[in-house]
């Protein structure tokens, strides 16, 4: 074979590079769009080096290889952020989560102080990652909804609720066996936390438990409440559980209850204190939405607990710092039914006689406040 010329060879040498030109562009290429996709599947956009990495290896004559690997665990699924339309008008509200891809439920309350017709609140909140299709529940301040003069809110046609559908009240049996005491948000995104729950207080003279004592209390409160055609849900039947506040709340929410009641006795480092106490969720922005609502609803256990038992009056009482409060998005009240901390009133807690005026006294509250 006769011998290339130089000018022979220099032309082989400059087909051998065009060829690798060619092929390093064409994998650039592939890289990038690679690189989007990663990009546009994990919702952040990147250096190529945050999804995949690349390996060009230059062969003999100037040939180039390159390898792909794209990390697996960048590649998640397409989630939708939570726009804030918390102050928005609802059109505007329905318009942006509509947007989103995600489906609304609505909420009404009377607007108050707030601009009639907007959104007081949202769940979830702005700034979550949801899947596509998700529902977002809107709180919003509905003109059509209003207080009646026995302070109970009357809704709209525009509620939500079928006509006709049972009224629902959930039922809180306050603490469990064992306390739970890793901490929670007191709130949703707050970052105060408090104890998921604790064990409760023990009577000073017969040291019955507290638990014990409200779940009874409850479970009679229920088959009062079902014979007046009530649905009731409760958060917990037994004493063996383990269920943070905010867990509780949650129960009440998904049941869209009409009244979320919490049942606890009360405890004091002075014995001689007794009576009993209605709290209702107010004072911050977690509970506006039902602050009206809870407000009524306290007022009207309260004044029906005092009169079937007797017992001393110590008020209606606003919290902010509760997170079974904070948590809940349908109206709520926490009744403290009297203090095992005083021997008095610590026996009558025993008294199935008493048990059963306090249990008398929270149905007809409820039943009251339902309009029923």
């Amino acid at each position: 074979m006769a011998r290339r010329s130089r000018a022979d060879r220099l032309e082989r040498v400059r087909d051998k590079r065009k060829r690798a030109l060619v092929v390093g562009s064409a994998v650039l290429a592939t890289v990038a769009v690679l690189s989007v996709a990663v990009a546009l599947l994990t919702g952040s956009v990147g250096t190529p080096a945050d999804a995949e990495e690349i390996d060009v290896v230059a062969l003999d004559a100037g040939v180039a290889e390159a390898t792909l690997t794209v990390d697996p665990s960048s590649v998640t699924t397409m989630l939708v952020e939570v726009p804030d339309v918390t102050g928005l008008p609802l059109g505007e509200a329905e318009l942006l989560l509509g947007i989103a891809g995600l489906e609304i439920t609505l909420l009404s309350t009377p607007p108050g102080e707030a601009a009639t017709g907007t959104v007081l609140a949202q769940m979830p909140t702005a700034g979550e990652r949801i899947a596509p299709g998700s529902v977002i529940e809107l709180v919003w301040a509905d003109p059509d909804a209003t207080v009646a003069a026995s302070g109970v809110v009357t809704a709209s046609a525009s509620d939500t609720r079928p006509p006709g559908r049972p009224k629902v009240v959930c039922i809180d049996p306050g603490h469990q066996a064992r306390a739970n005491t890793a901490h929670e948000p007191i709130g949703p995104g707050a970052s105060e936390t408090k104890m998921k729950v604790t064990g409760g207080a023990a009577g000073a003279v017969t040291k019955q438990a507290e638990y014990e004592l409200v779940l009874e209390l409850s479970l009679e409160l229920k088959k009062r409440l079902e014979a007046r055609g009530i649905t009731v849900v409760m958060t917990r039947t037994a004493n063996d559980v383990d269920i943070s506040n905010s867990q509780r709340a949650k129960i009440a929410n998904d049941a869209r209850a009409d009244l979320f009641v919490r049942v606890h006795a009360d405890s004091s480092t002075n014995a001689d204190i007794s009576g009993v106490s209605t709290l209702y969720p107010g004072g911050n922005t977690w509970v506006a939405p039902i602050e009206v609502r809870s407000l009524a609803a306290a007022k009207a256990v309260h004044a029906a607990v005092l009169a079937s038992t007797g017992a001393a009056d110590r008020g209606v009482v606003k919290r902010a710092d509760l997170s079974g409060f904070n948590y809940a998005t349908v109206p709520s009240v926490l009744v403290e039914t009297g203090f095992l901390s005083n021997p008095k009133e610590d026996r009558l807690l025993a008294d199935p006689a008493y048990r059963a005026k306090v249990v008398d006294g929270m149905a007809a509250g409820i039943v009251a406040y339902l309009g029923m």
